[in-house]
């Protein structure tokens, strides 16, 4: 053997075993640190594991108070409660009642036909029109015995009452005291009649009867002091004049040298809220009430004229009426009487008007209602010689929801003819002016009510 060869072979045999345990060691601790490092990758696992669940449970209780959150909502925008939404009507209201705003809308469109006869000429009319269309504002303010009341008509056809097309109808503020008894300052409709003091979007026919726009009160300003209990309520107002609104004052105020409104009701069965609308729902209990109204005034002479030779008028108007609501059927009864005194007019010379009205509604379902209506008038002769006023009217209202959405078809018809002193009323009622004595005029008319 090659002694360099042996000399080799004895110092790299040495070196490879050393190198191999070396080699070995590193193996034995990598192997080592690969076990540290999957316990450790382990461990994280679980930690995130644990992380993850934790904050998918503060998600889930994230989203479980947010839908909570929104029904809460939800529900306050359906009730009273809440400080927005719709409750009767869309409303906003302060955190503590305080002060509340609450919007309603009145629309009504209406078609009718007319058929009137003058001696052998027969003249139709016939067509839509847009005969109400109401915006009102109201709520408390202050505190909840402090009202308000904001009512404007953007749109009104035909118009029979104090006020029209845009023109502010109610504007006042009022304050209530815990006796029951109520102050109220502005322009407001004026206590007198049952049936004008219904708002129109609450009444069985399209529209107050004539006899009523005739000798109702209106609309007035001025004050108003009034007073409720459980069996009687009443109230009393002293205004410029009634028929009187949205009126300027001038040199000549006011156009009244005085006037005074009242009206005085009892309840002798049901609740007061019974009264608020014409109808009679199925399910309501048994509701009676009766009262009285007096309008009385008397007109300043013109200032420009001799007051011996213009002497002032004296009004006085006076009604009496009941109300029967048997729970799916009503009865309404109204007469009124006027007195008219000496002006030293040609014209109106102790004149003494009357009128009547009876109307009465009965369900045949819980949403279609039967109604029939008769009114009557007669007026002095000295008043223009004006002839009577009858005219009897029967239809129907189908009710989509109550008094929010409505339907109603009547048919009318004229048994004296429509007289000149009339015809400025009746037109609300889509009756025209008879150029004849004849009667026999009739129409058909259809509304569509909505108020929200």
């Amino acid at each position: 053997m090659n002694f360099s060869k042996a000399m080799r072979c004895c110092v790299v045999a040495p070196l490879g075993i050393a190198a191999a345990v070396a080699m070995a060691e590193q193996d034995s601790e990598v192997v080592s640190q690969i076990a540290q490092l999957k316990r450790e990758i382990a461990s994280l696992k679980g930690s995130e594991s644990q992380w993850l669940s934790e904050e998918r449970a503060a998600e889930i209780r994230s989203i479980v108070g947010d839908v909570l959150a929104d029904a809460d909502t939800r529900s306050s925008l359906q009730g009273s409660s809440g400080t927005s939404g719709y409750n009767g009507g869309f409303f906003l209201s302060s955190t503590d009642g305080n002060y509340s705003m609450k919007i309603n809308v009145l629309e009504q469109i209406r078609w009718s036909f007319n058929d009137s006869e003058d001696g052998t000429t027969t003249t139709q009319a016939n067509g839509f029109e847009n005969k109400r269309t109401r915006l009102t504002f109201g709520g408390s303010m202050v505190d909840s015995s402090w009202s308000y009341q904001l009512a404007y008509y953007l749109g009104y056809s035909n118009s029979v009452e104090t006020v029209g097309a845009n023109e502010v109808s109610d504007a006042f503020v009022m304050k209530t005291f815990e006796c029951g008894a109520s102050l109220t300052v502005g322009q407001f409709k004026l206590p007198f009649c049952a049936e004008y003091q219904l708002d129109v979007g609450n009444l069985q026919f399209a529209d107050y009867s004539t006899v009523d726009a005739i000798f109702c009160a209106g609309y007035g300003q001025g004050i108003k002091l009034g007073y409720e209990s459980e069996v009687v309520r009443g109230s009393i107002c002293y205004v410029n004049a009634p028929f009187q609104a949205n009126q300027d004052w001038t040199a000549a105020s006011p156009s009244s040298e005085w006037a005074l409104v009242g009206r005085v009701e009892g309840k002798f069965a049901g609740n007061w809220s019974q009264f608020e609308h014409a109808q009679s729902w199925r399910g309501d209990s048994l509701g009676v009430r009766a009262g009285a109204g007096l309008s009385w005034n008397q007109a300043n002479p013109d200032p420009s004229t001799d007051p011996s030779t213009d002497p002032s008028t004296e009004v006085a108007v006076f009604t009496i009426d009941t109300t029967v609501n048997f729970g799916g059927a009503n009865l309404a009864v109204a007469y009124f009487c006027s007195s008219i005194s000496d002006s030293g007019s040609a014209v109106v010379d102790d004149a003494s008007p009357t009128g009547f009205t009876i109307a009465a509604g009965f369900f045949v379902t819980d949403d279609v209602e039967l109604v029939a209506r008769y009114e009557t008038a007669s007026m002095d002769v000295d008043l223009g010689g004006a002839q009577d006023f009858a005219t009897i009217s029967a239809g129907g209202n189908l009710y989509l929801a109550k008094n929010q959405a409505k339907l109603g078809v009547d048919f009318g018809y004229a048994l004296d003819a429509i007289s000149p002193v009339f015809s400025d009323y009746a037109i609300g009622n889509n009756w025209v002016l008879d150029t004849s004595s004849d009667g026999g005029q009739w129409m058909i008319r259809s509304q569509l009510s909505f108020s929200f």
